[in-house]
């Protein structure tokens, strides 16, 4: 009889022992660390990136030995903006119930959240006017103005003010979020008062030169409407990593079940957000996330603008042939033309979609392993990487100099000076540079957005009015 009685204590202390046990790994799954301890929380969320990550604050005046700069040409994408509308509704209205889970689980002990971090996201509230449909933010506008402010250092002579309407070229799409980057852009390169007098162009229809892409058939149908081309994304949310990254988050919000990926994306679309307007701000959702489930999320959006914008397929890049177009043709009339007074600087506005697709015509940041479903670990270094190639207000520029010897052209990608393909220095020879470059903007015939033999497609080649 003792013997059965110490048998049954012994099996309830170890039952106990058990659900303790099980209780504290669910509590203890990673350290109880506060997001808002971190000293650097990752910050690259893909195409939702602040531009404060890839800016040069370099501003000192460019010096070329024996050369003087005799145009700028830049495309660059808007600003940090606003998310669409119906987004900014689930924000509003979701995420304060699934808050609601997350600190009743926290109070019976589940998940790993520490006290501070639920505190952030009592206090957190939604802030933006869901009526501002993608519209520009003010950390958008002060990305665009310091731009235009450092390339007006880098270039005193070249962008002298006071401004001239005949020596400067200004265009944006059909947006509000490109109309108001280029008045920023305006304003911080040749400041307030002048920068009132410039004349802003707004694209025509159908827009040729900066949303190109609109008006190809063939990319229309054969990637931006076809399953298939975002088959690696939706492949890669089916792996165990990418699995395992909502068991993640679900088990550090004290969740004993999976969340949806519509949630995850949710909030991962909060976190990016919140960090994108108010970059010196703590950012209350990003403590849902682990460094590694960030990577994996970044990694997600990097296979879908891939091969929906990259090399993923060649159409997407091979329709990219206005911009270079464009670049040549105003470069070389320079060139011929060298004692006629020319336009100084041309300044484009644009959008994700353009500055990927140029960037790939280019034939910058490709990698020698295209990037899959199944390779994130093994490519981690690679080169297309949307945090850091197109964040918002990414650019691309490049600047004709005439030298002693020759007419030169240097890139510069995120405002640093960047060896182009074909190139034997990042001081290029114009003649390289046309060599490289003049065959990819002139040899796609108009049949380059045909779909079959059916010529329904604007024409890539057409001439801007």
């Amino acid at each position: 009889m003792q013997t059965t009685y110490f048998l049954c204590i012994t099996l309830i202390v170890c039952c106990i022992t058990f659900v303790l046990s099980d209780v504290n790994s669910i509590r203890n799954a990673e350290p109880s660390l506060c997001y808002d301890n971190v000293d650097s929380p990752y910050i690259l969320f893909s195409t939702k990136t602040g531009y404060r990550v890839n800016q040069n604050k370099d501003d000192e005046e460019v010096k070329v030995k024996g050369c003087v700069a005799k145009q700028l040409w830049l495309m660059s994408r808007h600003g940090t903006r606003n998310t669409g509308t119906k987004d900014m509704i689930k924000m509003k209205e979701k995420l304060p119930l699934i808050f609601k889970d997350i600190k009743l689980n926290h109070k019976e002990g589940r998940g790993s959240l520490c006290e501070d971090d639920i505190n952030n996201l009592e206090d957190w509230e939604f802030i933006a006017n869901v009526t501002e449909d993608k519209f520009l933010v003010r950390e958008g506008f002060l990305e665009l103005k310091g731009l235009g402010r450092r390339f007006q250092k880098r270039f005193p002579t070249l962008l002298s003010k006071p401004y001239v309407n005949e020596s400067y070229e200004f265009q944006f799409t059909d947006s509000e979020r490109t109309d108001v980057s280029a008045q920023a852009f305006a304003k911080g390169m040749f400041g307030k008062k002048d920068s009132s007098n410039v004349y802003m162009k707004k694209s025509p229809k159908p827009d040729n030169l900066l949303r190109f892409y609109r008006t190809c058939d063939k990319w229309l149908k054969e990637v931006d409407e076809n399953p298939d081309a975002t088959i690696e994304k939706k492949l890669f949310e089916k792996t165990p990593e990418f699995l395992s990254m909502i068991k993640s988050v679900s088990d550090r919000l004290g969740f004993t079940s999976l969340r949806t990926l519509g949630d995850i994306d949710l909030m991962y679309s909060m976190c990016s957000f919140d960090k994108a307007w108010r970059p010196k701000d703590l950012s209350a959702w990003c403590a849902v996330f682990n460094e590694n489930d960030l990577q994996i999320l970044e990694y997600r959006e990097d296979l879908e603008y891939f091969y929906e914008d990259g090399y993923g397929y060649s159409i997407n890049y091979e329709q990219a042939c206005t911009p270079l177009k464009h670049i040549i043709e105003n470069f070389g009339q320079t060139v011929q033309e060298s004692e006629v007074s020319r336009p100084k600087g041309f300044f484009y506005f644009t959008h994700s979609g353009t500055i990927l697709k140029v960037l790939a015509r280019m034939g910058l940041f490709e990698d020698a392993v295209r990037p899959t479903h199944l390779n994130r670990l093994d490519i981690h270094k690679r080169a297309w990487r949307t945090s850091l190639i197109d964040s918002f207000a990414s650019n691309i520029a490049f600047a004709l100099f005439k030298c002693s010897d020759d007419y030169r052209v240097t890139a510069y990608f995120q405002e640093r000076p960047v060896r182009l393909p074909g190139c034997s220095h990042e001081l290029c020879h114009f003649r390289e540079f046309v060599n490289q470059y003049g065959s990819l903007a002139e040899k796609y015939s108009l049949t380059i957005c045909y779909v079959s033999h059916n010529p329904i497609c604007a024409k890539c080649m057409q001439s801007q009015p």
